[in-house]
């Protein structure tokens, strides 16, 4: 299945930290394969899109704006702002721009604000330019550039700050870095994948969502899969499955559940099986949520018991086969839908 980017909204969040402004509309899944991975990832919606030059020189004097010293915040707020890729745009065009892009060391200087938040200036710089980063980082090249300039280190500390703004801006960013084949040592490191873990601890849903975005794009490799695994990483995703939790966030979870177990691993299998989660998942595929949770479940049910006797022996227990097959109206087998082709799978 083909794995893609994070693209996070480009309006500006709120000033009050107790009142993220990250999207609730729930988590479109992309299905078709184009990767060897077995992991999928969530795709945020596009909430607000940037205008800017396309020109060479604009986007060089744009670095310049950001790196000199006389620069006034206000004008390096626009200049970050003006950074940015359209969709609308050829693709030759946008492979050129994110080359200049490059070349101009638009990306480093941006790192340089986030690592210098403890200024006044950049302080004020932080959350334009995890905006710009968030966006930049779902074209390729831009993020092989992030990755190489070290950008998870600079990133991380971010996902334990006390500002939900921030721990979201870097859930996002490191998700969409995950993403980059070249990303799964520098995203798999223990140092990220415990901060990353820890974000899913958030009294805010939001930001939990944003955790498991994360935590499910760094699943897709089996380095990253085996340290969330390592890291009691299912069974605090299990955990997001009550029925405390909105279905968006407990559709995150497991989303994240599958991508994690999708290394079929027996021992993260049983003890998905063990804590309660596999049930809570079987639940979760009851035509009364929406068929994006059911997809969800599905696709974790799927790697969930495959190989697994005893695991699919719960399921079958539990009702699960059942719910499982109301999703496999024999008509529509030829074109199956998301959450039919996971069913057919896990049954």
């Amino acid at each position: 299945m083909q794995l893609r980017r994070v693209a996070a909204s480009a309006r500006r969040w709120g000033t009050h930290p107790s009142a993220p402004a990250v999207s609730t509309t729930p988590f479109t899944v992309a299905v078709k394969s184009t990767r060897p991975a077995l992991a999928r990832s969530f795709l945020l919606p596009v909430t607000a899109a940037r205008s800017f030059s396309t020109s060479s020189s604009s986007i060089f004097d744009l670095a310049q704006a950001l790196k000199a010293k006389e620069t006034s915040t206000d004008d390096r707020v626009a200049a970050i702002d003006a950074l940015g890729l359209s969709d609308s745009l050829d693709k030759t065009v946008k492979e050129r721009i994110a080359l200049e892009i490059v070349d101009s060391n638009a990306l480093e200087a941006l790192l340089s604000f986030l690592q210098d938040s403890d200024t006044i200036a950049s302080s004020d710089l932080l959350v334009p330019a995890f905006l710009a980063l968030i966006r930049l980082s779902t074209d390729p090249l831009l993020a092989q550039e992030l990755l190489r300039l070290d950008s998870p280190k600079i990133l991380t500390p971010f996902l334990t700050q006390t500002d939900p703004r921030l721990q979201a801006a870097a859930c996002l960013t490191l998700g969409n870095l995950a993403l980059e084949p070249t990303a799964a040592d520098a995203v798999s490191s223990p140092d990220v994948v415990s901060a990353a873990l820890s974000v899913l601890t958030n009294s805010h849903e939001a930001i939990k969502r944003a955790g498991c975005t994360c935590v499910a794009n760094v699943a897709s490799s089996a380095q990253g899969r085996r340290q969330i695994i390592d890291q009691d990483g299912v069974l605090r995703m299990g955990e997001l499955l009550e029925d405390e939790y909105s279905d968006p966030l407990r559709s995150a979870s497991a989303f994240a559940l599958g991508n994690i177990l999708s290394g079929r691993d027996i021992d993260a299998q049983d003890l998905l099986r063990e804590s309660g989660a596999l049930p809570a998942l079987v639940l979760l595929l009851s035509p009364v949520f929406a068929e994006d949770v059911n997809s969800s479940a599905a696709w974790a049910v799927h790697h969930g018991v495959h190989l697994n006797a005893a695991s699919q022996s719960l399921v079958a227990e539990a009702g699960g086969l059942a719910l499982l097959v109301q999703h496999l109206p024999v008509e529509h087998w030829s074109r199956c839908r998301p959450t039919r082709c996971w069913v057919w799978r896990a049954l």
